[in-house]
């Protein structure tokens, strides 16, 4: 086993390069958590609500089409 690849003790040392990619990994977690966010803000739940009114829509005239068949 490589000594990147075992768990860190209290005891051990940490190499300045694995801080570094473990620094890197928090901030790509961040990133992606805001840009995951901003994208379900901003994107997925305004096209929800638009494709949810033109639902309505069909069934509003749908059932108009209906009631003057009858």
């Amino acid at each position: 086993m490589t000594q990147s690849s075992q768990k860190s003790t209290p005891g051990q040392t940490v190499s300045p390069l694995l801080r570094k990619v473990i620094a890197m990994d928090n901030e790509l977690i961040i990133v992606g958590a805001f840009l995951g966010a901003g994208l379900l803000a901003y994107v997925i739940i305004p096209g929800m609500l638009v494709m949810w009114d033109r639902v309505l829509d069909h069934m509003e005239h749908s059932g108009a089409e209906e009631q003057k068949k009858q």
